[in-house]
């Protein structure tokens, strides 16, 4: 065989590989482009027990994508957020200070997150689905979360994870405590956290 021949067999066999590579990676990226959006909503249920005294009482629910990248704030309380308790007491809800990246917001989506301190028992949120920037998310997991300052710098944070975009759903989030020994403070604020997701019409 000549070198001529051996090489023009080689050629046809690289350009096979790379018509073959192009295909795959074009295909892919129109699946990226018509997956749907999901639809529908996921409601976060949980129970609010009031602290007597000061420095408590102060919670943040939000979503995060299933790598833990922020997504949304559902709701949080007037005094961490418009009245800018997240500057007065560092100690408290430092997850979702970080997460939100409160500093760099505007006062309308401030605003818009924010609420006053509900009464007692038990409560819901909504999320629609959507980001903070309001486009909505594509089917996946989803993390859902609420942080509780007990008192000070004794805090509490309650996970789940929610599967959006196909079949109705429920989950039931575990909490964790920090610093260290702040489950023992005998303070109860939020309790019993569970999601559900209600898939919409097309």
């Amino acid at each position: 065989m000549s070198i001529h021949s051996l090489f023009g067999k080689r050629l046809a066999v690289t350009t096979a590989y790379a018509f073959l590579f192009l295909f795959v990676v074009s295909e892919g990226i129109a699946f990226a482009q018509t997956q749907a959006p999901a639809n529908g909503k996921v409601t976060v249920n949980y129970t609010y027990t009031k602290i007597r005294g000061f420095a408590s009482n102060q919670f943040a629910i939000w979503i995060e994508d299933e790598t833990g990248r922020y997504v949304r704030t559902l709701f949080v309380t007037n005094y961490t957020a418009r009245k800018d308790g997240w500057k007065k007491r560092q100690q408290s809800l430092v997850n979702w200070v970080k997460a939100s990246d409160i500093k760099n917001l505007t006062k309308e989506r401030i605003d818009a997150m924010s609420g006053a301190t509900p009464k007692p028992g038990r409560l819901s949120v909504v999320w629609d689905m959507k980001d903070s920037s309001g486009r909505t998310v594509a089917p996946g997991v989803y993390i859902y979360k609420i942080e509780g300052c007990l008192f000070w710098k004794k805090n509490e944070v309650w996970t789940g994870k929610i599967t959006v975009g196909g079949a109705a759903a429920t989950s039931q989030a575990q909490v964790s405590y920090y610093p260290e020994g702040a489950e023992k403070s005998g303070k109860v604020l939020i309790t019993g956290v569970s999601a559900a997701y209600e898939p919409g019409s097309r």
